[in-house]
């Protein structure tokens, strides 16, 4: 695993979703000072329930810990939040088999992109995601808010350089799917049943050259011609799920 990184989950029904699927990853519970809304309350027995510290605390404090984003009164602090290690993605990869599913996400600079991405991919059964360093949004609190709990438990790998790792993931046999804006064939031309790694491009460029060179397909979505293109995020959800339902589960 990288350095840790302290974070928070921020927003009632991310901390609820954490709570409930790894609790074991928080360290206490933050509500607001002063609220008595029963959801607050709700949380506070969920937590207390597997053994968590439930601290009360200025509005300040949670502000702080959501960076902008909407606390709604909560905020779960995660104990070391740590990157994982690419190699650690790609042996899950590799145990998957066929049903290896990765995602690469180049250069997604808003959170609510990335987290929207990070909840899709868990909920297609992503072994992980990979994210670069720079030139892109980290697992801010707010990204971890829109991933609504999935990257408390999800994999997501941080790295130098985005093309090397995913020639990593090709020699370990995953094929890669762009996910192009034009011309390029609908993903279900493609046989997507194969180990793969879905390359999602950023807001504003999409993929990178060099990555998309290192891609065995690309696929776009049939769009009206009055829409230039979708959201990265709900691209990449409508990729994952073209790719769950020819795997059939």
């Amino acid at each position: 695993m990288g350095a840790p990184e302290h974070n928070a989950i921020v927003g009632r029904h991310a901390v609820a979703a954490a709570l409930a699927e790894r609790p074991e990853a928080a360290t206490e519970l933050l509500l607001a000072t002063g609220d008595k809304a029963a959801a607050l309350n709700k949380l506070a027995k969920a937590a207390q329930a597997v053994g968590l510290k439930v601290k009360r605390v200025p509005r300040s404090r949670l502000e702080e810990l959501a960076q902008g984003s909407a606390h709604q009164g909560a905020a779960l602090v995660l104990a070391a939040h740590a990157y994982a290690d690419l190699d650690a993605i790609i042996a899950a990869a590799r145990t998957a088999g066929d049903k290896a599913l990765v995602v690469i996400a180049d250069h997604i600079q808003d959170p609510h992109n990335l987290g929207a991405i990070l909840r899709s991919a868990a909920g297609a059964g992503a072994q992980g995601v990979v994210i670069p360093k720079d030139r892109a949004c980290p697992l801010t609190p707010a990204a971890a808010k829109a991933a609504a709990g999935a990257a408390s438990f999800l994999p997501v790998a941080r790295v130098t350089n985005l093309t090397r790792a995913a020639q990593e993931l090709k020699e370990a046999g995953l094929w890669l799917l762009a996910a192009a804006t034009r011309d390029a064939p609908p993903p279900w031309e493609h046989d997507l049943k194969r180990p793969l790694a879905l390359v999602v491009g950023g807001e504003h460029k999409g993929v990178g050259t060099r990555l998309l060179g290192e891609c065995d397909m690309q696929a776009s979505l049939p769009l009206h011609r009055t829409v230039e293109s979708l959201n990265a995020s709900v691209a990449a959800g409508v990729l994952l799920f073209e790719i769950v339902r020819q795997r059939g589960r």
